[in-house]
């Protein structure tokens, strides 16, 4: 399977497992969909998109069944891809 690289995971947001994506991907409406999965880190831990916003320069996502801010802290600094 080839992976797309889509942006690093900078950091957290919030309690409620949402994490922030800085990204210059061009295809973002594509990437970034509800129900879409894109895969987290060098073992390329796959994981489902349940919500995508844009907030400032970062793209954030939540995971499905990552609903608390230790589910998703082991994610920052990983690299993003699809």
């Amino acid at each position: 399977m080839d992976y797309i690289y889509i942006g690093d995971i900078v950091n957290t947001h919030g309690l409620k497992g949402e994490v922030r994506i800085l990204s210059d991907f061009k295809f973002k409406e594509s990437a970034f969909k509800t129900g879409m999965n894109i895969y987290i880190g060098k073992s390329k831990t796959k994981e489902k998109i349940v919500s995508y916003r844009v907030h400032k320069n970062y793209d954030m996502i939540s995971f499905e069944n990552k609903r608390h801010i230790n589910d998703v802290i082991i994610y920052k600094g990983e690299p993003a891809y699809v």
